[in-house]
């Protein structure tokens, strides 16, 4: 069982990555309402570059960006001290903030449905924290078959909605199976965070030496298993984030946003969920007070994400 104090740690830092997360995410919002280019990997590479360049010229999307990635470092030392079945749902609570900004500084009237799902996204941390979570140590080897197999299934996921998005005439209909690959990338991006933080203290880097981000950035070369698995995950976790981005972008750009997040919210929260289960083994002793938790989370998020979608 994890300490109470380790587990708060935990959850305040998710906390902190998922605030980082949403606010950036509504900057970046506020940067396509701009005019910026649609994103479209399929016109080539210097097409591509050159739009993408432009998103780096509107200083809302730029701040969003940023504040993402910021995101990302509490996010994997929470990671490391609770593991992903619990730092990847409270992603959700970031939805809170969203609110708040909404209520205080646009006016925006708040309902008694959505009262209660702030009510739930506030709780579920709480049930989470009394579902008695173990087990979350990762052993890098024993979880690579699994790992691998489960790779496989999200990347041929992926390719399936690639090809069903290409024959799609319908913007919406394109909107959707763009996010739906956009979660899968960012849920890919949360289990490498997860492999991130463990491999990182098998390793025994010390961040705070000189040599400690050479170890992260080019740990390949230390010629040793657990650095081989920090140099492949901290690039992972940010291609696969980066390219999310990508994907969650186009995809905003052509459906409705009310449809879009709480698809690719869920995705976000069910795929890792489910990883950290089958693949790093991780557990909880209450499982129904967990799982109410989740189905809190479930509910909350659609519930938010169409209040979100009513903003724009």
């Amino acid at each position: 069982m994890v300490d109470l104090i380790t587990l708060a740690s935990g959850i305040i830092l998710a906390i902190i990555a998922t605030t980082c997360v949403n606010i950036g995410v509504a900057l970046q919002k506020k940067g396509l309402k701009d005019g910026l280019p649609e994103l479209n990997i399929e016109g080539g590479v210097n097409n591509f570059g050159n739009d993408f360049l432009k998103y780096f010229k509107n200083k809302y999307w730029v701040i969003g960006f940023f504040l993402g990635i910021i995101g990302w470092i509490p996010f994997v030392i929470a990671q490391g001290l609770v593991g992903i079945i619990v730092v990847q749902p409270l992603q959700s609570v970031g939805l809170i903030i969203m609110v708040i900004v909404a209520s205080r500084f646009l006016d925006e009237k708040i309902s008694v449905v959505e009262i209660i799902a702030i009510a739930m996204l506030i709780l579920a941390p709480i049930l989470i924290a009394f579902s008695d979570i173990s087990n979350i140590h990762i052993d890098l080897t024993s979880f690579l078959i699994p790992f691998l197999v489960f790779l496989i299934i999200i990347f041929l996921l992926i390719f399936f909605f690639i090809i069903i998005s290409k024959k799609q005439n319908q913007d919406h209909w394109k909107g959707l199976f763009k996010v739906t690959i956009a979660g899968l990338f960012f849920s890919l991006g949360g289990m490498f965070a997860n492999i991130l933080a463990q491999a990182y203290n098998d390793a025994s880097i010390n961040i705070i030496s000189p040599f400690g981000w050479l170890e992260i950035l080019f740990g390949i070369f230390w010629f040793d298993y657990f650095h081989l698995w920090v140099f492949l995950s901290f690039y992972g976790l940010l291609g696969f984030n980066f390219i999310g981005i990508i994907f969650q972008n186009n995809g905003l750009q052509k459906g409705k946003a009310v449809v879009l997040w709480p698809i690719q919210t869920s995705i976000n929260l069910i795929v890792p969920v489910i990883g950290g289960f089958i693949i790093f083994q991780q557990s909880v002793n209450n499982l129904l007070v967990f799982i109410i938790a989740i189905v809190m989370i479930f509910i909350a998020t659609v519930i938010l994400s169409k209040f979100q979608a009513r903003l724009e």
